[in-house]
């Protein structure tokens, strides 16, 4: 029994770890092109491309150079 609780605490201890990453969304890296480069060369570098962070900054440059080729804001 007492490996059950053992298991148990790292489990939950893992989780809570887990769950300290900020989730960013497309509007935060738009604001701030630092986090946002961060970000994709952290998502390139960890070949990590499909985590929420780096699809939220994939869509915000996605957005940005959009809008800079074009100078319309509304991509779809």
């Amino acid at each position: 029994m007492g490996r059950w609780v053992t298991k148990g605490v790292i489990v939950v201890g893992l989780l809570a770890l887990n769950g300290c990453n900020k989730t960013y969304t497309p509007a935060d890296f738009m604001k701030d092109d630092a986090l946002r480069s961060k970000t994709l060369t952290q998502c390139a570098q960890q070949n990590d491309q499909q985590s929420k962070n780096c699809l939220n900054a994939q869509e915000a440059k996605r957005k940005i150079d959009f809008e800079r080729q074009t100078g319309r804001t509304d991509i779809k």
